[in-house]
């Protein structure tokens, strides 16, 4: 599962030289490379605009914020199919403003001066991340991240500040992120978003 989805809504913006059109649409079929869009009755008004080719701006609504990128039009809507190009590497994901969470188990490794110490997560989040740790941490402790996710989406790296110990479970920690390119940004949501919605989490 993936942030892009089956009858998920999706806006076609296309720039004229004096305005902007914008078509609310749906998305039929997710490929690799491409995605099959049902277009709205009225579209044949701005055919001339959705020939083989021509560049458009998208915006796919998800659960957890809006996917932007640039595409151009692969089949035009005359054909069977109206298919725009998807490129995952070159899109923009916005989250909504409620921050996503996930309680999910993953190896945190932490390094400081010359330690390097394994530890686990068990809250994550784009702002934040919550581990357990034998090797004690002071606040304000400044520390280097590597969170190890699973093979498909590879290990993350950022920078960290300790912001909170658990007043009862002393080895309980809170660290601010910071310094996460926006590439491990958005693979980290796809991870969580793919964790909160598969039934069998690792």
């Amino acid at each position: 599962m993936d942030l892009i989805q089956e009858n998920q809504k999706l806006s076609i913006l296309i720039s004229t030289s004096d305005k902007l059109i914008e078509m609310v649409c749906s998305i039929a079929e997710v490929k690799d490379d491409r995605l099959i869009v049902d277009l709205p009755q009225y579209f044949m008004r701005y055919v001339e605009y959705l020939e083989a080719g021509s560049p458009l701006t998208v915006k796919v609504f998800s659960k957890l914020g809006t996917i932007d990128f640039n595409t151009v039009v692969i089949t035009s809507p005359l054909e069977e199919k109206f298919e725009i190009e998807l490129d995952y590497n070159a899109i923009k994901f916005t989250p909504d403003s409620d921050m996503p969470v996930v309680q999910a188990i993953r190896t945190l490794r932490i390094k400081q001066g010359d330690d390097v110490v394994n530890a686990k997560t068990f809250e994550l989040s784009t702002a934040y991340v919550k581990f357990y740790s034998d090797k004690k941490f002071e606040i304000e402790d400044n520390i280097n991240c590597e969170l190890i996710l699973p093979p498909d989406y590879g290990t993350i790296k950022f920078r960290a500040t300790i912001s909170e110990i658990d007043a009862e479970y002393k080895n309980e920690y809170t660290a601010l992120l910071y310094n996460m390119n926006e590439q491990d940004r958005e693979t980290l949501l796809y991870y969580m978003y793919v964790y909160t919605n598969n039934s069998v989490q690792e």
